[in-house]
């Protein structure tokens, strides 16, 4: 299975950046990337190879967990985004906002551990790790849109981190690794879901994180269970089960507790915002 995700993330990725050059002009893309400074090359570079780890290890996980708990623990980005922005740029959180923050977080742990009864598969804890990763993409990437078109980074997010992922498994598994991954009708396949998933989809969201607040990133993140259930009951039918049904019910709570205004919160809720966008 491990080498059909292998395949479907460096075909896709390697589609949806050759599409982005295609559609927004290769000469601009390239000559706004040679002029970035050493340490927007570093920083880009940065988020390439978190773009790239973060997949890869959700792609690992699945190997030993289930889809429902990658669901669930995947989470965790969004409550770690929270508190990584508040550790790093000192952002106030209200107590509002760490209850219904810690609210999800132990309540989906919970379920997850009542659900695999009374233990924690390796592939969870990859998926944590996983959390932890995108959590620092998401900083790093709102960073690298202060200075970078969205055009430029989503071509070298995926092109570079294609490439960089392929050159990894190649060393890792070998070539054999990919051996299905150069027949035409995959290539087709995957060309749909690399240019209305891929491209379509990261352009909506990094367009969003570009000019939305940090609040607003971190509450928008918890919705992605409630469309994933959705498009699975409405798609395939599948209706979510009772550990589905309880962790949703905590999401919404914890949602709805940190929605409540404190007395006195301070006013330093936009500070986040500034420090990444370079103000």
């Amino acid at each position: 299975m491990q080498s059909h995700f292998c395949n479907l993330l460096f075909i896709g990725n390697f589609i949806a950046g050759i599409a982005v050059l295609a559609a927004f002009g290769t000469k601009g893309i390239l000559k706004e990337i040679l002029s970035f400074s050493g340490k927007q090359y570093f920083l880009l570079l940065l988020g390439v190879g978190v773009a790239g780890l973060y997949p890869a290890l959700i792609y690992t996980a699945l190997e030993s967990t289930s889809v429902t708990n990658v669901l669930m623990l995947s989470r965790f980005e969004s409550i770690l985004f929270a508190f990584l922005a508040w550790w790093v740029y000192k952002t106030a959180l209200n107590k509002n906002e760490i209850i219904g923050l810690s609210i999800i977080g132990v309540g989906v742990l919970s379920i997850v551990y009542l659900k695999e009864m009374y233990m924690f598969r390796n592939g969870d804890y990859i998926i944590l790790i996983a959390a932890v990763v995108e959590a620092i993409g998401i900083i790093i990437s709102k960073k690298i849109l202060s200075f970078c078109s969205l055009r430029a980074f989503l071509f070298a997010r995926n092109f570079f981190s294609s490439i960089g992922f392929f050159i990894i498994a190649i060393n890792l598994f070998g070539f054999h690794h990919f051996q299905d991954a150069f027949q035409p009708e995959l290539w087709g396949l995957i060309a749909v879901y690399a240019l209305v998933i891929i491209v379509l989809g990261q352009y909506m969201w990094y367009k969003g994180i570009k000019s939305a607040s940090s609040e607003m990133v971190s509450s928008l993140s918890m919705i992605s269970p409630f469309l994933t259930l959705f498009f699975a009951f409405i798609l395939l039918g599948e209706s979510p089960d009772l550990y589905e049904l309880l962790a949703i019910g905590l999401i919404l709570t914890g949602m709805v507790v940190t929605r409540i205004k404190s007395r006195g919160k301070d006013e330093r809720i936009s500070q986040i915002d500034k420090s990444l966008s370079g103000g």
